[in-house]
């Protein structure tokens, strides 16, 4: 594995976890889709013009459907 797609790899665990995270310190059940709403809430916090974690947090997104 190369890596740049293990380092991808590992921020998009990085994005899941955080958003995991968050859900369980705010008492939230966890499902996917709690998790994919919570991760394109932090998709829209980021600067527009970073497109590569723009295409992590879609790539985590996918990966939670």
């Amino acid at each position: 594995m190369s890596h740049y797609v293990q380092g991808q790899n590992e921020d998009i665990l990085k994005i899941v976890g955080r958003a995991v995270l968050t859900l369980h310190l705010h008492g939230e059940t966890l499902s996917s889709d709690k998790v994919s709403s919570m991760i394109a809430c932090y998709a829209e916090e980021e600067p527009v013009s970073d497109d590569e974690n723009q295409r992590l947090y879609a790539l985590a997104i996918q990966m939670l459907s």
